[in-house]
């Protein structure tokens, strides 16, 4: 049998799995949490770098 070529995504936390199909509510919820500057900035760097990896994989 031939295997598909697709790798199967496995989230590792339900936050993964929030970011990838509720992006809105998650980017709200994000922010809503982190209150203080440096938490805000280290979240958007992460957001920030996430899209990224995702547009060099295409």
């Amino acid at each position: 049998m031939e295997r598909s070529k697709k790798k199967k995504q496995v989230y590792k936390s339900m936050r993964e799995f929030e970011e990838k199909f509720f992006p809105e509510s998650f980017r709200k919820q994000s922010a809503e949490v982190s209150t203080d500057a440096r938490t805000l900035g280290i979240t958007l760097a992460k957001e920030s770098l996430d899209i990224i990896r995702r547009r060099l994989s295409k």
